[in-house]
């Protein structure tokens, strides 16, 4: 049985002094244990985390009114009429490119959009019908399994529908990746949420929780390229389990936008050159994303999505040539990049966000993304190569195919699912869930990404609801805009802060490295990327 060492004034007659002295100057050197969490508490973070996401999406959801989405005109529509059969929500006519729907849904961004000082406050013919030509029937631009799902949420009441639908593609996004969180090994768990947390704001919480189907595609392009990986490293159910949400996040992407059927091609590749291993086993689980990449690649042939780049956000090139083109849009390039941290205007293109949310967004993906670069393998670097060079790629194809210039036609939305796979592959290699950052750079990315969150939610809310040419923290004033809710805009500013709090304060206690960590030779968290 061990002896305490008993007191300084009266030592243990089963030890020695020397020796007692050297375990109380080892315990000093330690410092105090690191606060624990009950195990209950512990147990219980999980379902906060996702609670507490799923609220602050919810208060993006309704932070702007129906018909605020890019393109939402066509989107809606698309979404009313998603099935070939007549219906009391859409009618065919004579004419094959027409359809007859309610009135409400077409005109719903009719007095707002562009327009950053008019609120939403447009006149709504609720009973009326009108005739369009713009929509998914006219040429099938898109694919249409999204369109198809969403119709299932559509109905009468415009504004139930569409919060209806935005809470629907919250739900799925918090869902998808928590499954495909618990189902991964632990090396793969911090890379799929820190890609997703830097990128988030402000434009992927505003995409997922909206009508666009650019939420679906930031839904696979956050997961699928994880859950391939996972595929690949994980045995028994659990490799099972995976296969099926694989092939779930395919068809989720491929059947939304025609780019997400590209995107997906490359996450299966990014997931299965991350896994990489010279033996049969590997030949005969590659079958799986193979298939996987021949579906996506018909998928992507099949959509015609160009087709809707048009109308008032395209300015066509009359002046340069192909190479003038080609040079003016490489040097601005990085601008439609980095379009997502809130450089470029929210909905319509017409909702800006002051520097405090783009410049901070922008410092915390920069330097997370940069501390990523710190380790890695041949695996590794080769999926990095390969989903950066397709961030640069894309973009630059669709401003020279289009012949038009960064700044018209081509939306950072357009290749955003690419920057979030990029910032979640060039994480890959740590061991721990704080990637070997200190307590005060978590503090940093933590208290930057909340601060973000809240001025951008606000400015989203005050665009709607009174019009940017109003100012003041008080969104309850000269209210012009709103839904018939109980809660006002201020309570939803309020709310949806506090909730995005709450999941980076929980996200910063499971990440928080404890003291001995810090000072010990490891400190650095780094693991083998083959892992």
């Amino acid at each position: 049985m061990e002896r305490g060492c008993g007191t300084p004034d009266k030592p243990s007659p089963w030890r020695s002094r020397a020796s007692c002295r050297c375990r109380r100057q080892l315990i000093l050197r330690r410092g105090p244990r690191p606060m624990r969490f009950p195990s209950a508490v512990r147990r219980l973070r999980p379902a906060a985390i996702i609670a507490a996401v799923l609220l602050a999406l919810m208060a993006w959801a309704v932070s702007s009114p129906p018909g605020s989405s890019p393109d939402d005109d066509y989107h809606m529509a698309s979404i009313w009429c998603a099935t070939t059969a007549p219906t009391d929500l859409c009618s065919s006519t004579p004419q094959s490119e027409e359809r007859t729907l309610h009135a409400d849904v077409l005109d719903a961004a009719s007095c707002f959009a562009f327009d950053s000082t008019a609120a939403a406050s447009c006149p709504r013919d609720e009973t009326g019908t009108r005739v369009s030509t713009r929509g998914n029937w006219n040429g099938e631009a898109y694919p249409p399994v999204y369109y198809a799902t969403m119709h299932l949420f559509a109905g009468d009441d415009l504004s139930a529908s569409i919060v209806l639908i935005r809470s629907v593609n919250a739900l799925l996004y918090v869902g998808l990746i928590a499954v495909v969180f618990f189902l991964l090994p632990r090396s793969g768990r911090a890379p799929l949420i820190w890609g997703a947390l830097i990128t988030a704001v402000p434009l992927g919480v505003f995409l997922v929780a909206s009508v666009n189907p650019s939420s679906w595609a930031v839904i696979s392009a956050s997961a699928l390229w994880a859950a391939t990986w996972g595929y690949f490293q994980q045995r028994g159910w659990r490799k099972v389990a995976l296969a099926v949400l694989t092939v779930l996040l395919v068809v989720v992407g491929a059947g939304s936008r025609g780019d997400a059927a590209a995107y997906a091609m490359l996450a299966l590749f990014v997931g299965a050159a991350l896994s990489f291993r010279r033996d049969r086993r590997f030949a005969l689980e590659s079958l799986l994303p193979v298939a996987l990449v021949l579906v996506s690649a018909a998928l992507f042939l099949s959509a015609g999505q160009s087709a809707v780049v048009g109308g008032a956000t395209v300015v066509k090139n009359q002046t340069y040539t192909f190479s003038e083109l080609l040079f003016i849009n490489v040097k601005q390039l990085p601008q439609l990049i980095t379009g997502f941290t809130g450089t470029w205007g929210l909905g319509w293109l017409d909702t800006y966000m002051p520097g405090i949310v783009w410049v901070t967004t922008m410092l915390i993906f920069g330097g997370v993304v940069f501390w990523g670069l710190r380790v890695g393998s041949w695996r590794k670097w080769l999926a990095v190569a390969a989903v950066g060079a397709g961030v640069i790629a894309v973009p630059l194809f669709l401003l020279m195919h289009d012949g038009v210039v960064v700044g018209n036609g081509v939306q950072p939305r357009y290749g955003f699912p690419l920057v979030i796979m990029f910032a979640g592959v060039v994480l890959v290699g740590f061991r721990g869930a704080s990637l070997g950052l200190g307590r005060a750079q978590l503090i940093v990315v933590g208290v930057g990404l909340i601060v973000a969150n809240s001025v951008a939610l606000h400015v989203n809310l005050r665009r709607y609801v009174t019009g940017l040419d109003r100012v003041g923290i008080n969104l309850d004033r000269d209210i012009e805009w709103w839904w018939n809710a109980p809660i006002s805009p201020m309570g939803v500013w309020v709310f949806g802060t506090l909730a995005f709090a709450a999941a980076i304060a929980i996200l910063l206690t499971v990440a928080w490295p404890p003291a001995r960590e810090r000072r010990s030779s490891d400190a650095t968290g780094i693991a083998p990327v083959d892992a």
